[in-house]
């Protein structure tokens, strides 16, 4: 028969499980409001939007839970994003449909505490997340400066640091077609520009992607 305990359990050292600690998992659907998640919650959180718009779910106050306190929050249904906010309702992390993410407090010296959140995904499969930004053969292209157009994407736009992985591609009839262009320079701040020249006016249509 089992034994119930009917509050709170703390082992002062490891506790080992000859076979298995069932955490709990929790399914919630059509998720129409802003979700709380108590300290006392299932570790597994598997919510279902209701297509509405993006709904919120709130970590727990940090100083409230001790370090190490972990959740996995999966947004297995619907259209819409999660949005996951700390304890002081900053933003954390946005969920999108199929993904599941382990949130770890790390420290929780203040309501909003630090988090490890972690991508729960085969690593074989798991695409590198990349910018990609289409221009066209005009105005994208400013004014002409020494001979040449040029197009600059910041780091802070493209998001994908210093050292980033760069193709341009000119479109034409709907299909892509990687390109070189005069030059491609990334900046030590990790600004990406590509240009060609004014004279012939060698602009194109097309699209970069950074990885």
């Amino acid at each position: 028969m089992a034994k119930e305990v009917k509050g709170d359990l703390n082992v002062k050292r490891t506790l080992d499980a000859d076979r298995r600690v069932n955490e709990g998992l929790k399914q919630t659907d059509d998720l129409d409001a802003a979700l709380d998640l108590g300290i006392h919650c299932e570790k597994w959180q598997r919510i279902e939007t209701d297509d509405l718009g993006a709904q919120n779910v709130d970590l727990p106050d940090a100083t409230t839970i001790s370090e190490g306190w972990q959740v996995v929050i999966e947004n297995f249904g619907g259209t819409d994003a999660l949005n996951v906010r700390d304890g002081a309702d900053g933003a954390l992390k946005t969920i999108a449909t199929g993904k599941a993410y382990l949130f770890t407090c790390l420290d929780n010296g203040a309501a909003a505490g630090t988090w490890h959140v972690n991508f729960l995904e085969d690593d074989l499969t798991l695409v590198a997340t990349r910018y990609a930004s289409t221009f066209d053969a005009g105005a994208s292209w400013g004014a002409a400066a020494g001979g040449y157009y040029t197009i600059t994407i910041t780091q802070a736009t493209h998001t994908r640091g210093v050292d980033p992985m760069i193709q341009i591609y000119e479109t034409s009839a709907g299909d892509d077609f990687l390109v070189e262009v005069d030059q491609l320079k990334v900046s030590a701040a990790g600004d990406a520009a590509f240009r060609v020249t004014e004279d012939p006016d060698l602009r194109f249509a097309g699209k970069i992607i950074l990885v």
